[in-house]
């Protein structure tokens, strides 16, 4: 923004109506309106978006207010905080964040804290961490809205080299569709074919298209 146009801003604005989030989305744009803010203004979530593109303002934010969350934001992004973080208030769903883009502070990582969603989403992007984990919490890991064994369609859809670790039985038929349409191989292993819903099917031969005997096109939507 040129000069004068910030000195006319900076004539009729009332500073005091604007919220954390405001705040947020003015100084990344314009950081050099910075000596109008409230700090006070911001939450935990805005100061640590804030921080990942503005680390000159670390010196105005008290660190003690972020949670495991707003730690693994900001230090995905500026991993030179490390020495201000709390790691312990870190969950499995932060430190599959976090690792994901910062497997260096590995060593800080109380794996015990992460679920199977958690660990198949971390080792998608960093399987040199398998040796860590407990593969019995993917088998394990409940249902979500009826999805049976979705953690590993997201580990084997992009690390097919642990499929031996996997008890295919588990899968549910939305499973295998998603599984399918990245992971073609794994055909011969799937039995819940005939589960498979219309959507699913439709999906999946969108990608795959040589799975057209297997799947009943009269099951599809609008046809069955």
């Amino acid at each position: 923004m040129p000069s004068d146009q910030l000195e006319l801003l900076e004539e009729v604005c009332d500073w005091s109506l604007l919220d954390g989030e405001e705040w947020l989305a003015l100084l990344l744009a314009q950081p050099l309106l910075a000596d109008k803010c409230d700090w006070s203004k911001l939450d935990e979530f805005e100061w640590a978006e804030l921080l990942a593109k503005r680390p000159q303002f670390a010196d105005k934010c008290d660190f003690t207010g972020f949670g495991g969350e707003a730690w693994a934001i900001l230090l995905c992004a500026q991993p030179q905080f490390a020495d201000r973080c709390e790691w312990s208030k870190l969950h499995g769903i932060d430190w599959a964040e976090l690792l994901r883009e910062q497997p260096q502070f590995a060593d800080r990582c109380d794996w015990e804290k992460l679920g199977g969603r958690n660990w198949a989403y971390l080792l998608a992007a960093q399987p040199q961490f398998a040796d860590r984990c407990d593969w019995s919490r993917l088998d394990n890991e409940p249902e979500v809205n009826g999805v049976e064994g979705y953690s590993w369609a997201i580990l084997l859809a992009a690390q097919p080299q642990f499929a031996d670790r996997c008890d295919f039985a588990r899968l549910g038929h939305k499973t295998w569709a998603e599984l399918l349409r990245e992971q073609p191989q794994f055909a011969g292993k799937c039995d819940k074919w005939g589960e498979m819903e219309g959507w699913d099917k439709l999906q999946l031969l969108k990608s795959q298209p040589q799975f057209t005997e297997r799947c009943d096109l009269s099951k599809l939507w609008g046809r069955g």
